[in-house]
């Protein structure tokens, strides 16, 4: 996997964070707290695949070790299988009326989502580009914390 390779593969997960945060938008509709935030979940997601396609597009030359794409590619699928069983909560057609479920699963994938960002892509990749990816690591850390208080507010 080249270096291009690689940011597209964290662009599409990001792709595929949009899509489960959009999709939580719609099944929690009925309800403006949680619509919003989804929403604004989903439309920060989009601009972090956006942002990881326009890198890919002007980095081309960095070589990165066998050990890296290695650590790489096992990070992308990691974040993409919880993406996909995040997905999938609630799939069997039941209308999950609480979404606590879905709100700590969502916290734990944007933790790991973070240190993945701050720990494995980071590393791997040349100031310029490690500084995109402390921005990521940065976002999901906002994003744990909105999920933490959309939480707080349902229990209390």
């Amino acid at each position: 996997m080249t270096p291009v390779e690689c940011l597209e593969a964290a662009a599409r997960v990001e792709d595929l964070a949009q899509d489960v945060y959009s999709a939580l938008a719609i099944r929690y509709g009925d309800r403006p707290d949680l619509l919003e935030l989804f929403s604004g979940l989903a439309m920060e997601e989009e601009q972090h695949a956006n942002r990881l396609r326009a890198l890919a597009q002007h980095r081309t030359n960095q070589d990165l070790s066998d050990a890296s794409k290695a650590r790489l590619v096992r990070a992308l699928n990691l974040m993409e299988a919880e993406l996909v069983a995040l997905s999938r909560t609630g799939a069997d057609g039941r209308r999950l009326e609480d979404p606590d479920e879905i709100l700590r699963g969502l916290v734990d994938f944007e933790c790991r989502s973070a240190s993945i960002h701050a720990e494995y892509l980071a590393q791997d990749f040349a100031p310029g580009m490690q500084s995109l990816f402390s921005a990521l690591a940065r976002k999901d850390r906002n994003h744990v914390e909105l999920l933490r208080q959309a939480l707080s507010a349902r229990a209390g």
